[in-house]
């Protein structure tokens, strides 16, 4: 099961890889967050989920940007293609949650 999750992530990644940046937020900042950055940085996260576990806190950085663009999913809503770019990748940013999550599970001894 883990390995077709990852392999969903993989696919994730590359089809996110190939979305362009709502234009129209390039410059707006909802909640004082640059979408920009958030969107590099899980997007880095969800990378680096691949390769491996993440360290504690590298897992810890997911967590909270994974909430934050929660969060702040409801300030994009009213444009159709920015809410489906920020949908697709909180729903990447899950799903490398959990795929560490079991990871990290697998190889604590005693587990």
């Amino acid at each position: 099961m883990l390995e077709r999750e990852i392999e969903l992530l993989g696919q994730l990644l590359e089809e996110f890889g190939a979305l362009r940046f709502p234009p129209d937020w390039y410059d707006r900042e909802p909640g004082g967050e640059s979408l920009v950055t958030l969107a590099t940085t899980l997007a880095g996260c969800t990378a680096a989920t691949l390769d491996g576990p993440l360290d504690a806190r590298h897992r810890e950085h997911l967590r909270r940007r994974r909430a934050l663009l929660a969060d702040l999913l409801p300030a994009v809503a009213a444009d159709t293609y920015a809410t489906g770019y920020f949908v697709t990748l909180y729903r990447m940013a899950v799903l490398a949650e959990e795929v560490d999550d079991r990871r990290a599970t697998a190889v604590r001894p005693g587990c």
